[in-house]
């Protein structure tokens, strides 16, 4: 399938659009279709009883209370209730079939012309005994923090597990918030998904600083209520390691929410497959967006599934514009912000284990970028507190620059510089 091939297509301005997945990419994907003129029927499901939110500060500014749930919210309740615009209802999809008809757990059976999969992924649990104690909680939707916040405020101390990004940034929010916490990674360093070890490395240390506990390599395989509060049994090194806490938050990432596709035509593989016009190529009335979407990206050469916030604002924007006839092929430079401890810190471009990586970040706790390479060429950079330069780096990782070490080592030569090189 080309994009000449989805783009000979008529619009489909008549038709019946079913997004499952009324989060932040769903409810992105239902704007634009109504800002890009569709004039068919928008039907929004989700599970959860709020309108479509964005998520980045469930963990951070929701938890700390200096933002509240009006203001992460995707536009005015109106335009969800307006049936001319677009109808978001609560419900659950079972199962798709290939006869395009959604089948919810209650029994309703709706049918759908265009299927547009904004479906998210689901917080892991840890399947280990204690797992389900109500002491025990995740993070991943409005609900969960609403619940979790007071927990907060009520006890001392806090174990996260999970070094990913959504745990150390729920440490961060935890230890401004007075509590004792510790993160524990099963792996060998924190938020390894997106870092170099160079990023992971300054990443903890600036953990450390501030009193938060990092121990990474660890295996936990219970969690107990004791007097007093809870046991957290674990592994470390082949050594039994015992730690105490009021509140255990875990954060071990999220699977890619596609059981209610199995047994149908759409592709699975590590979430929905799409080609680069984010359509799947074994049912081509399905598209894919956000981070439950595996799609082939051109820059790459290859699928990317990424659960950022630019991908479900970006996305959402070509689904629409495949749909309504316009299509352009998805090409994304992976991008991702977390705020921690006062510090901001973006992460642009891929990392591959293995590659080489310069450090532009001054001795002492200062600002400054990690760039690294891929077969010579920049291929991401981590920047602490020098957000203004990431559109620079930005174009450094789309062209593939190959730049001399020497220039790249060299803190005193700015992105904007490299760029002109």
């Amino acid at each position: 399938m080309n994009g000449q091939a989805i783009a000979t297509q008529a619009p489909a301005q008549d038709r019946h659009v079913l997004i499952v997945g009324a989060g932040h990419a769903g409810g992105r994907v239902a704007q634009a279709l109504r800002s890009d003129g569709f004039g068919g029927r928008v039907t929004l499901l989700g599970e959860e009883p709020h309108t479509p939110y964005e998520r980045p500060a469930l963990s951070k500014e929701l938890l700390l209370g200096t933002k509240t749930v009006d203001e992460l919210m995707l536009g005015p309740r109106s335009f969800w209730v307006d049936p001319d615009m677009v109808v978001h209802r609560q419900g659950v999809v079972a199962r798709i079939d290939g006869t395009r008809q959604a089948y919810l757990e209650n029994g309703e059976v709706i049918p759908f012309d265009i299927l547009v999969v904004a479906s998210g992924g689901r917080a892991r649990s840890l399947p280990i005994p204690g797992a389900d104690l109500p002491e025990v909680r995740i993070l991943r939707t409005i609900d969960d923090c609403l619940a979790l916040r007071p927990a907060m405020a009520e006890q001392r101390s806090l174990v996260v597990i999970g070094g990913g990004v959504i745990g150390m940034e729920a440490a961060s929010s935890a230890a401004a918030l007075g509590m004792q916490v510790t993160v524990v990674e099963g792996g060998p360093r924190v938020m390894a998904r997106c870092l170099p070890p160079e990023g992971s490395q300054w990443l903890q240390a600036l953990h450390e600083q501030r009193g938060i506990q990092v121990r990474t390599g660890v295996s936990v395989s219970a969690i107990t209520r004791m007097p007093g509060g809870l046991r957290i049994s674990a592994q470390h090194d082949g050594r039994e390691l015992a730690l105490d806490a009021d509140l255990v938050l875990v954060a071990v990432g999220i699977a890619p929410n596609t059981a209610f596709l199995e047994g149908s035509p759409v592709l699975l593989d590590n979430g929905v497959l799409t080609d680069a016009w984010c359509r799947n190529p074994a049912a081509p009335w399905c598209y894919a967006v956000g981070d439950v979407a595996n799609s082939f990206s051109p820059l790459y050469g290859r699928a990317l599934r990424q659960e950022t916030w630019r991908n479900a604002e970006n996305q959402a924007r070509a689904v629409s514009a495949a749909i309504v006839g316009r299509p352009e092929p998805y090409v994304e430079v992976p991008w991702m912000w977390t705020d921690q401890l006062g510090r901001n810190i973006q992460v642009v471009g891929v990392y591959t284990a293995g590659d080489p990586v310069i450090s532009r970040i001054p001795p002492g706790d200062q600002a400054g970028v990690l760039l690294w390479l891929h077969q010579g060429k920049v291929a991401g950079g981590m920047l602490v507190d020098c957000g203004r330069e990431r559109r620079q780096l930005e174009e450094l990782v789309r062209r593939g620059a190959t730049i001399d070490v020497a220039l790249l080592r060299d803190p005193s030569v700015s992105l904007k510089e490299l760029v002109r090189t």
